[in-house]
């Protein structure tokens, strides 16, 4: 079984180069996407996409199978004989997946956000679902994600489609639709290990926007929920690092980045043909600059190179309510490689091997000693100086290549924990748009 940020339509497929114009007629043509921009195939530019997906082999297939099941029944419920039933006559239901060597196998439990609305639960899982207001309702990725929260050490790595919740910890509009813990918790931990005297670092990894146009309504009324909750856990931190009366930086155990492509003049094919200024004026200046975003569509969390969640679910309320969004998605750990098996440190199994692999793809090449050691200050400013690197070069005024792609997020952070734009960049590049959004009076749960 497959799961995560699964989306099975055209523009989707991508390779870690994440090209913009150079492979339109070549290995992404007839597979063109954009929702950001006016364009099309021939003019371009693409729009990459970076996501995470996991095949599970195993007795966790028949708890996705379930799921599947218990959704068919609700929504199709006229059409019951068209399951197939799958029984242990034909299937080693509980057959372990295969492995070569035992240090590589896996203990994976799957978490769901679905209620009885858009599923038909089996009996003998009901009692274990709590009832909200007459529902039951499945909200056990959100429960995944503060526990393992709760439990990591040294560091969190997130990469997700949006980050906005605990709405209640803000410093305004605390009445906000969006009460989920997932900001708070994150916050809260590295307040709990400042005032230890440990050290802790979290990575954020989202979209430099929203898919969509940047300066719409529904958009900037996102990125204004996502600033308030970037600053509700900067001014956390900045409080707990001067109680403490350090010599750090809010960005020192909490930093936001996003993933941007930059293509240098001679890579465009000299055939593409010019967008139309009456037309597509935003793809004029992104093909005069050649730079664009990658848009994140992951949904995962990593905990001390011990433990990865992967999923559908985003950092919003929709996906951890419920209630609302329906979603699925794995908690995955080696029993061969956990904090309590490894030697000294942290442990070096299969999910210290995927992040090592993803931060190679995002810093542009082999990581470094410094990055096997995440939780540490070293790290995090070794990062956030990469990142502020790939950030000035990608706006540089002329076209530039960038093999690299983790961009600092373009805001910046006070020692106070104040979040406030860039003073030379308040709008992202090619755009009016402000990059810390503005409200307006849509509904919250089309924002949330």
């Amino acid at each position: 079984a497959f799961v995560g940020g699964l989306d099975i339509t055209n523009g989707r497929w991508d390779t870690p180069e994440h090209e913009l114009f150079k492979t339109l007629s070549t290995k992404h043509s007839g597979d063109f996407y954009n929702g950001c921009v006016q364009t099309t195939e021939e003019v371009g530019p693409r729009q990459p996409w970076h996501d995470i997906h996991c095949k599970v082999e195993g007795p966790i297939v028949m708890d996705i199978l379930a799921n599947f099941n218990e959704r068919w029944r609700q929504q199709a419920s006229e059409m019951l004989s068209r399951l197939k039933v799958i029984t242990d006559e034909e299937f080693a239901i509980d057959a372990p997946a295969p492995v070569e060597d035992e240090a590589q196998s896996w203990n994976v439990q799957l978490f769901r956000s679905i209620s009885s609305d858009s599923a038909s639960f089996d009996f003998d899982r009901i009692s274990t679902i709590p009832k909200r207001k007459g529902k039951y309702v499945d909200d056990s990725i959100h429960r995944a994600y503060i526990h393992h929260i709760r439990k990591a050490e040294k560091f969190l790595f997130f990469e997700n489609q949006y980050f906005l919740g605990s709405a209640y910890c803000w410093e305004d509009e605390t009445d906000t639709k969006a009460y989920h813990l997932i900001p708070a918790e994150i916050a809260h931990k590295i307040v709990d290990k400042i005032n230890s005297g440990d050290h802790f670092c979290a990575y954020v990894i989202i979209p430099m926007f929203p898919e969509g146009d940047p300066a719409s309504k529904p958009v900037q009324e996102i990125l204004h929920w996502q600033w308030r909750t970037m600053g509700m856990m900067y001014k956390k931190i900045a409080a707990a690092i001067e109680a403490n009366e350090l010599d750090t930086h809010p960005t020192d155990y909490l930093s936001i980045f996003c993933l941007g492509k930059g293509e240098s003049s001679d890579e465009i094919p000299e055939d593409l043909p010019p967008p139309d200024p009456e037309t597509a004026a935003a793809a004029v200046k992104i093909r005069e600059q050649a730079r664009f975003m990658i848009y994140v569509h992951s949904k995962m969390m990593i905990v001390d190179d011990d433990y990865i969640l992967i999923g559908s679910a985003n950092i919003n309320q929709r996906s951890m309510g419920g209630t609302r969004d329906t979603e699925i998605a794995v908690g995955c750990f080696q029993p061969a490689h956990t904090r309590e098996t490894a030697e000294e440190g942290l442990p070096r199994g299969t999910v210290y091997e995927f992040r090592s692999a993803l931060w190679s793809e995002h810093l542009g090449g082999a990581i470094e000693e410094v990055h096997t050691s995440p939780g540490t200050v070293d790290c995090m400013r070794a990062v956030n100086e990469a990142a502020q690197s790939n950030w000035e070069k990608f706006i540089t005024s002329e076209p530039c290549h960038l093999d690299a792609h983790l961009l600092k997020y373009p805001i910046k952070v006070e020692q106070d924990g104040t979040v406030a734009p860039l003073d030379d960049n308040p709008n992202f590049p090619e755009t009016e748009a402000p990059v810390v959004g503005a409200p307006n009076y849509l509904p919250n749960k089309l924002t949330t």
